[in-house]
């Protein structure tokens, strides 16, 4: 295997979910690093014909903090509070992912033959940009885990972000506490056919 192709399987075969997170950065990572990092995988992660429908913003401090609590109060009883309490207490910040649904329209609009296609390409495309910001979050130094608290995000997130943008994930990372236990792996080839 070539040494860049090594690095990159490496860092993937790395990321891991982990909960276990003190609400800090590592000593060399600012949050502007971390800005400009999804900043460069949101504007370069590949979309359908180019329609770059991929939104995200990054939530630290108090608007983490409130949040995640809108989060928590969203939530009937004591059952299920336990992720989103972690979230906001022991992450640093969190990275929200969007689509841009007047975009994924525009396109259903102009290329009306192919318009089944683009929601299901809007949810490869944001899946690729949480995977590639999670992996290279990663490679920082910091624990990370993907939470779908979307309808409840949307809400506290009210007029921050436009109407049009529908929530996919949110990426919690903080430092990492506790490193993610071994994983196990079914049997699942790839297989050539010539």
């Amino acid at each position: 295997m070539s040494h860049p192709t090594g690095i990159y399987l490496n860092a993937i075969a790395n990321r891991r979910t982990i909960y276990n997170l003190d609400p800090t950065l590592p000593q060399n990572v600012s949050i502007q690093d971390i800005q400009a990092v999804v900043q460069s995988i949101i504007k370069n992660t590949p979309t359908a014909l180019n329609s770059q429908e991929n939104r995200a913003i990054i939530l630290t401090g108090k608007t983490h903090k409130k949040v995640w609590d809108a989060v928590i109060n969203s939530i009937p009883g004591e059952n299920g509070k336990k992720r989103p309490t972690s979230a906001r207490d022991e992450a640093f910040g969190c990275v929200v992912f969007f689509t841009e649904q007047n975009t994924v329209k525009k396109f259903q609009a102009d290329y009306p033959a192919a318009a089944d296609a683009f929601p299901v390409a809007a949810s490869h495309t944001t899946g690729a940009a949480q995977i590639n910001s999670w992996t290279a979050l990663e490679t920082m130094g910091l624990g990370c885990h993907l939470q779908h608290y979307n309808d409840a995000v949307r809400a506290a997130l009210g007029e921050l972000v436009p109407a049009s943008w529908t929530v996919n994930s949110q990426l919690c990372f903080g430092n990492p506490v506790m490193q993610a236990g071994e994983k196990t792996f079914i049997d699942n080839p790839v297989n050539i056919y010539n």
